[in-house]
């Protein structure tokens, strides 16, 4: 991964960040927004193959496709989740972060939700003595 240039990235705007926030508060809090985002992009371009062997890998398995699905919306939930999160605590905004946290909890509970109901029905089958399907 180019984490040099990352690092460099980073460094840089941070620094920018301090010297914004002394005068121009509103711009120091996007130019870290901005960075984030830009840094995000360059991971996520960089492990888009690692996601994709990873999609092979479940479906070499043969599990249902809503377990990948399940497994990409839960990342991503995670991914944004953070990137607010740290926005709002750069702006300041501590109450803020802890509700895009929330939020982001929520939605991973609601994401796995369909997940722990095959589980139930997979014990509840195993216990009456039945064949267990996909």
């Amino acid at each position: 991964m180019e984490i040099a240039a990352i690092a460099g990235l980073t460094v840089a705007a941070a620094f920018l960040a301090v010297v914004l926030r002394q005068h121009k508060p509103e711009f120091a809090l996007a130019v870290g927004l901005m960075a984030g985002i830009v840094i995000l992009a360059v991971c996520l371009r960089k492990a888009a193959p690692a996601l994709g062997s990873l999609s092979d890998l479940l479906n070499a398995a043969s599990l249902p496709a809503e377990y990948g699905a399940a497994l990409f919306k839960a990342l991503g939930v995670c991914l944004l989740t953070q990137l607010a999160s740290d926005a709002c605590s750069d702006a300041g905004e501590k109450a803020l972060a802890a509700k895009a946290e929330l939020a982001g909890k929520l939605a991973m509970l609601l994401i796995a939700l369909p997940l722990f109901e095959k589980v139930a029905e997979m014990a509840v089958s195993l216990m009456n003595g039945q064949a267990v399907s996909g």
